[in-house]
């Protein structure tokens, strides 16, 4: 909350009618002092109180409450207090301004004048303009109103004393043609002329205020006007500005959340060993990998500190950061010939971009190191372990690491005050105590260190930078979450959901919870306008470095040190997995040529745009071409589905029913065959009985005359037919028959050998 009192009162947040106006002014104005509800009549109503005045004092003060906070309004018997913090109301901070203005003005006149500027800047009309016929206000209007005149002077009189005397001179007129009478700027006017060298309109200037003077007041001049015109007669020495100070640069002199880069040299202080050590080492081996903490600075290390070292010995050096095809880059500086050292920085990322870009990179480092290139990769020590125990990298690892710790109390005293001095900056005494004793143990605080600086110069008074600015930036631990939050709370609804989205493509947490930053290729983000602008809030924030192929946040210790974005990551922490690879395949769809074969299928496809069907997404237009496209050929895969499993179904149909059809064929031809099987059957049994009747009679007829071909006839039809009665019984006969040969046959009687037998002789 915020209250105004210069001018018509006004509150931020809230819209308050004329009465409780009137009654907050009369309250600011007695803030922390009781005032009786007797002086608030008399402010709201003066001589004309109403018969009811004191429930309308008393309704007025609940709406005031409901305004500022109810606890905001103390009551006690017979009065109130107004209990906020003094800062937020202009007059407050006007007169602190105002107080560091004189206190300055002789040892800082820059900082006095800076003191001043803010403080007129508050003054937006007549101090508390709403209850300007109460005596008590009348009084401090007055007051304020004299103070304000009085910075004006100050103001002129500062620049001065900054030498800047022609420039001066417009405003010293106006000041005398607003208050003719006031013989002090009248001497700051003629002052400003002589010191631009116009000695005339000098001492025409003085006549004037004598004129002035004598005509409206009867007066001569005082003292100090006549003694000026006596030292401008006399070209006195002692109106000579003497020693002008040195005006500070209007460059920040430190590097916020973004690294130092190669040009930067000359503002990069405090670790001379770090890179005396590291060049040590680069002339004993052709790799060397740097490794810290998140937030130790080694980016810083080797850009600005080991990259220019080499270059001043003659070394072509190249920087590289884990893009896509890492392996293509490396080949490519080396295979150049225009390069003895290849930097890596920020190699940790290739660790997320899948086991083949890993091994391809490592493959890629170490064949440069074998032909002779110098090899630095920048890795953060949390994954110094996964390229000890990559098979490619970990022979190079063993050979050479150089550890970035925190910086030694010395050594960031130099950090702070170096930069400072060069830009003509001082610090107030205390400062750089209190910034060391808040980076004490803290492995990862330089970039913390470095942003609160940052805002502790744009909070700086004229050319110092003060205790007072510090803590309002929130110090190390809370000036990033601060000046995010600042920005985020600027921002409109649809503002907000930009941003975050864009931060969430920025940043992903990994497995163990820690921060990765990604670079996003800034084309894409940059093609929607609203999408545009929000990037140009973060990067005037210094939240994200946007160049102008790529984004990336400003480092990754932005998640850590600011909560709202470390939340949105655990939040959606699945959500962020798939917007990375959503991006990423997306990206690489479109370089491509937007080819078919390059989109999601299967189970990523669907999870992605369930994704996206959940809740509005903030897509670029590639993305959203990329999962439209995906949808479309898996509509089409599908359609075509169904189209087959439909084709199969009806020739399915039509192969049942010619399967029943073949069935009923198979069943006739079977019932058929059966019948054939048995007419054959019962055919081949009457052939069978005739051969047997025809048998057995040809063995009867035959008994007679051939009884040895009867009885083989006889026995080859019971051979043949075992079963049948009928060829038993024509054995049995034949057997049965007695033979009519009583001797063996003999040549000489064949008569008596036949095959019949002949009846036995009668006797008598």
């Amino acid at each position: 909350m915020s209250v105004g009192v210069f001018g018509p009162l006004s509150l931020d947040g809230a819209s308050l009618r004329p009465r409780e106006r009137t009654l907050l002014s009369a309250l600011v104005l007695r803030a922390g002092r009781p005032i009786t509800t007797d002086e608030l009549a008399e402010a709201l109503w003066s001589d004309s109180l109403p018969e009811t005045w004191t429930k309308q004092l008393q309704a007025s003060i609940g709406r005031v409450r409901v305004a500022i906070g109810r606890d905001a309004i103390e009551t006690t018997p017979g009065a109130y207090t107004l209990r906020i913090d003094p800062d937020t109301v202009d007059a407050e901070r006007f007169e602190r301004f105002a107080a560091s203005a004189r206190r300055h003005l002789d040892e800082d006149p820059a900082r006095a004048l800076d003191a001043a500027q803010r403080a007129l800047e508050l003054w937006r009309g007549t101090p508390y303009a709403d209850i300007g016929s109460w005596p008590p206000a009348v009084v401090e209007a007055g007051r304020l109103d004299e103070v304000r005149m009085e910075l004006e002077e100050l103001r002129v009189d500062a620049r001065l004393r900054l030498g800047e005397a022609a420039a001066s001179v417009a405003d010293a007129e106006r000041l005398v043609r607003e208050a003719p009478l006031r013989e002090g700027r009248w001497v700051l006017l003629a002052t400003a002329l002589y010191r631009s060298g116009r000695q005339a309109d000098a001492l025409a200037a003085i006549r004037a205020a004598r004129d002035r003077l004598a005509d409206e007041l009867g007066a001569e001049p005082g003292t100090e006007l006549a003694d000026l015109e006596l030292a401008i007669l006399r070209h006195d020495d002692a109106l000579d500005p003497g020693d002008v100070p040195e005006r500070p640069s209007t460059a920040c002199p430190y590097r916020g959340l973004q690294p130092f880069g190669v040009e930067d040299e000359e503002e990069f202080f405090g670790r001379d060993a770090d890179i005396d050590a590291a060049l040590a080492r680069i002339g004993r081996s052709r790799f060397l990998a740097i490794s810290g903490a998140s937030g130790s600075g080694k980016s810083s290390l080797v850009r600005a500190g080991v990259v220019p070292a080499l270059q001043r010995r003659g070394d072509r050096v190249v920087i590289l950061t884990p893009e896509q095809d890492l392996d293509v880059q490396i080949k490519h500086a080396v295979w150049s010939g225009r390069t003895d050292v290849v930097v890596i920085d920020q190699f940790e990322e290739v660790f997320h971009g899948g086991e083949a870009d890993l091994d391809a990179a490592a493959g890629a480092i170490t064949q440069a190191v074998l032909t002779g290139t110098i090899v630095i990769l920048v890795v953060r020590s949390d994954f110094l372990d996964d390229c000890a125990g990559h098979p490619d990298l970990a022979p190079l690892v063993a050979e050479g690491v150089h550890l970035v710790g925190p910086m030694a109390p010395p050594a960031l005293r130099q950090a702070i005050e170096e930069p400072a001095r060069r830009a003509g900056l001082h610090l107030e005494s205390g400062l750089v105590e209190l910034i060391l004793r808040d980076a004490a143990g803290e492995a990862g605080a330089l970039p913390h260190l470095s942003h609160a600086l940052v805002e502790t110069w744009i909070r700086r008074e004229g050319a110092t930078l003060t205790v007072a600015g510090y803590e309002a930036s929130g110090g190390i631990s809370g000036a990033i979450a601060q000046s995010a939050d600042r920005l985020y709370e600027t921002m409109d609804t649809d503002q907000r959901v930009t941003c975050r989205w864009l931060l969430l493509r920025l940043v992903a947490l990994a497995p163990d919870g820690s921060a990765i930053r990604r670079r996003v290729p800034s084309k894409p983000l940059r093609a929607d306008g609203a999408r545009e602008q929000v990037l140009s809030m973060l990067a005037r924030a210094r939240l994200v470095s946007a160049e102008a192929d790529s984004v990336e946040v400003a480092h990754e210790s932005l998640a850590t040190a600011w909560p709202r974005l470390q939340a949105w990551l655990e939040e959606d922490a699945e959500g962020t997995r798939i917007l990375a690879a959503v991006a990423a395949a997306a990206e690489a769809w479109n370089a491509a040529g937007r080819p078919e074969d390059d989109l999601l299928r299967g189970a990523r496809m669907q999870a992605a745009l369930e994704w996206r069907d959940a809740e509005p997404r903030d897509l670029t237009d590639v993305e959203r071409a990329f999962l439209d496209a995906s949808a479309t050929r898996a509509t089409a895969e599908r359609k075509q589905l169904e189209d087959r499993a439909q084709r199969d179904r009806r020739q399915n149909r039509r192969l049942r029913t010619l399967l029943s059809v073949a069935a009923g064929l198979i069943v006739l031809l079977v019932g058929a065959g059966s019948v054939a099987v048995v007419t054959s059957q019962e055919a081949n049994a009457q052939r069978d009985s005739a051969t047997l009747e025809a048998l057995l009679a040809t063995s009867i007829a035959l008994q007679a005359s051939e009884r040895d071909v009867s009885a083989l006839l006889a026995a080859e039809a019971y051979r043949r037919w075992p079963d049948d009665p009928r060829t038993r019984s024509g054995l049995v006969r034949v057997l049965r028959v007695p033979t009519a040969c009583s001797a063996p046959l003999s040549p000489r009687r064949p008569e008596t050998c036949s095959g019949t037998s002949s009846p036995a002789p009668k006797t008598h």
